[in-house]
């Protein structure tokens, strides 16, 4: 096979990825068929196993590089703003804006994530969960280094990490651009709770 046909290859590989991501998002991976996503990519079915093996191998490529980009994403926004210096309330607000930014721009990924992870074996899954462990993991440094400096009050870590996670993991069910709300005025508020709590202005 001559090297002039790996660029077409590639490039029919990474659209039979495009065109099922879109049919796993709207109808599920259970309800798509290899020969759907055939026809939308325009190729034979038989065709199709020349790329990958299997609907499985398809949605287990989908999560990895879902799961790659969300952590490139979370090591990037914290290795910026450390190196800023800037204040940890403007820290706080960048990379949790960057992390929901780029969460919500690829709303099909978080889908398939949240849902038709299920549909993967077990050690499958657990290599694509490991990629949020290792958010987890480093927000929860992030945070450590912060309380080791003094620039913010000692608190139980597990507790305070799997809450700012959640914070903006529920932006999928909820957030809609369109409406008043914008998202760097989401984060400020989601920031402002943590960092002020809720106790009522003495003043």
């Amino acid at each position: 096979m001559s090297s002039d046909n790996v660029p077409q290859r590639h490039e029919t590989a990474h659209t039979i990825l495009v065109e099922a991501n879109e049919l796993f998002y709207r109808q599920g991976y259970e309800k798509t068929s290899m020969r759907e996503i055939a026809e939308r990519v325009g190729i034979s079915k038989a065709a199709m196993y020349h790329h990958f093996q299997s609907k499985e191998e398809i949605l287990y490529t989908l999560c990895i590089q879902g799961g790659e980009m969300m952590e490139e994403n979370m090591q990037r926004a914290i290795s910026r703003n450390e190196e800023s210096g800037a204040p940890v309330r403007e820290q706080l607000t960048d990379i949790l804006f960057e992390y929901t930014t780029t969460y919500l721009q690829h709303k099909n990924f978080n889908k398939i994530l949240l849902h038709d992870i299920e549909s993967l074996p077990e050690e499958k899954r657990r290599v694509i969960q490991n990629y949020e462990k290792v958010n987890i993991h480093r927000l929860q440094n992030y945070l450590k280094r912060l309380m080791d400096q003094g620039r913010m009050r000692p608190c139980e870590l597990t507790t305070l990490t799997f809450s700012v996670f959640a914070s903006v993991h529920w932006l999928y069910f909820w957030f809609n651009p369109q409406d008043d709300l914008d998202l760097r005025s989401v984060m400020e508020n989601i920031t402002d709770v943590f960092w002020n709590g809720l106790k009522p202005n003495m003043d």
